[in-house]
């Protein structure tokens, strides 16, 4: 099972309370809901939201035993308002965003997601609509295609992968993951460890669910829908996720209506012991804000 990250850093921040109401919009398999609701007993309520229905299956499965106190609900949270719509219009007292997708994803070769197995070249949280990393990879000119993973990817080599991408795609479409993964590690080699598509696989993943747009247009409606005293947290895995948070973070805190007061001057990361548990863990960065008025 997934291991959520931050837990005890997450609850510390967030204070969950048993009057309280709470949104972990992107659940995954529950366990940040799973933390709050046990830190709010009896009478926390929290919303889970998640744009994977698959994800929200396992959670609804997961967190069975608290049903009288959930609302599932499938979305992106970036539709923050129509989450709050849909489950009775009240602001929340907690609000958490995870922007780490999950281990079932990754393991799930039909997703796409991974380079370590073969699978179709999809890569969309919601299977249901949007571009598939097989049109981004097979269609889109060259030019575009290294834009894309020098800026979503931070890719120094995004020039000759893209190259090497669109030479291979005149022989045969690139069908499958194996077969993108291979292109790119006969053309670069990885650094300090690191496959050699990482960061190409990051780059066309983050475009092909427009994932610093969504989390651009969440955090400016998020402080909205806190109720005074409410928390709002934020778990970034990569640099991009991070500056954009903390930047807009930085926005809240001088407005003078509503006001906000920043809970992480620096980014709270993982203890030692928690990364000997879960090394995934190491490039978690967690930000956190107040709205005291």
């Amino acid at each position: 099972m997934h291991i959520p990250v931050m837990l005890n850093k997450v609850i510390d921040y967030m204070n969950p309370h048993d009057t309280g109401r709470y949104l972990d919009a992107t659940t995954g398999e529950g366990g940040h809901a799973r933390a709050i609701l046990e830190a709010s007993v009896p009478g926390g309520f929290v919303v889970c939201s998640d744009a994977d229905d698959t994800m929200l299956s396992r959670a609804k499965d997961n967190l069975d035993a608290f049903k009288a106190r959930i609302r599932f609900l499938q979305a992106n949270y970036r539709d923050i308002e129509d989450i709050v719509q849909e489950t009775g219009g009240e602001k929340f007292d907690g609000i958490i965003v995870d922007l780490g997708f999950n281990t079932a994803q990754i393991q799930d070769s039909v997703r796409g997601f991974s380079f370590s197995s073969e699978g179709p070249l999809d890569m969309r949280y919601d299977r249901s609509k949007g571009i598939t990393a097989y049109e981004v990879v097979n269609k889109f000119a060259q030019e575009r295609l290294a834009k894309i993973i020098k800026e979503y990817g931070e890719e120094r080599q995004y020039r000759k992968i893209a190259k090497a991408i669109v030479a291979a795609r005149k022989k045969s479409h690139l069908k499958n993951t194996a077969e993108l993964a291979s292109v790119i590690s006969g053309t670069v080699h990885g650094r300090y460890g690191i496959h050699p598509a990482t960061k190409t696989f990051q780059a066309i993943r983050i475009f092909v669910n427009d994932e610093l747009e969504n989390l651009k247009a969440f955090l400016q409606k998020a402080g909205d829908f806190l109720n005074v005293g409410g928390v709002l947290i934020v778990i970034s895995f990569h640099s991009l996720e991070d500056r954009i948070v903390k930047q807009t973070f930085r926005q809240f805190a001088l407005l003078a209506k509503p006001v906000f007061k920043i809970l992480t001057r620096k980014p709270a990361v993982p203890d030692a012991e928690e990364l000997r548990n879960n090394p995934r863990a190491r490039s978690a960065r967690l930000r956190a804000i107040k709205r005291i008025a």
